[in-house]
């Protein structure tokens, strides 16, 4: 089954109108369509200025996500993906209910999706710089500016040695992983002291 015809199923299934070509797919297509080199050129820089960022205004983050999978690195990949598809659940609930909502449907699930779509940018290329900085931290101590060339690299090379599906696989796999430490403290953060107790 193509691209098309799951991006069709989805809209028919969520209650939009599923025309040839659809909406999700429209995004993809820029991307598949740049050579291999381009792809990876705009993944290293992608990951690079969004890891600087990160770096520059939430650092913090970055080394309780590094703690996080340290305290249990075996499930991390497992909960990186759950955060994943939170978040796509709760993208795509929104954005079907704000166009199902409005006339203007259509240009709310095509902003729906940019929005989306930048924010799962955000999440991958943080979990880019997580493993980074990991890989140095069992190196030679934990340099993040480092860990954030090292991932970009290595989001580099995925998009270099595989085809655009492969990449994208390959690339959230690397990416939960990244992200899976940080996903498991905010999975189970509903666990306050209260309910705690209460289980006693």
């Amino acid at each position: 089954m193509g691209f098309d015809a799951v991006g069709s199923l989805a809209l028919s299934v969520l209650g939009l109108p599923a025309e040839p070509g659809s909406l999700v797919v429209g995004q993809l297509g820029p991307a598949t369509e740049l050579s291999r080199p381009l792809r990876a050129l705009v993944s290293f820089v992608v990951v690079l200025v969004i890891g600087a960022l990160v770096l520059r205004l939430r650092r913090d983050s970055l080394d309780e996500a590094i703690d996080a999978i340290s305290d249990s690195p075996a499930t991390a990949v497992l909960y990186g993906v759950a955060g994943y598809v939170i978040v796509g659940i709760v993208a795509l609930y929104g954005t079907t209910t704000l166009a199902q909502m409005s006339v203007a449907g259509g240009i709310l699930v095509r902003l729906g999706i940019i929005i989306g779509g930048a924010f799962l940018l955000i999440l991958t290329a943080f979990g880019f710089l997580v493993v980074g900085t990991l890989l140095t931290q069992l190196l030679r101590g934990r340099h993040p500016a480092r860990g954030l060339l090292l991932g970009a690299s290595l989001s580099a090379i995925t998009w270099v040695l595989f085809s655009p599906a492969g990449s994208i696989v390959s690339s959230l796999a690397i990416a939960a992983f990244g992200i899976g430490g940080s996903a498991r403290v905010w999975i189970h953060s509903e666990r306050t002291v209260e309910t705690e107790l209460n289980g006693r």
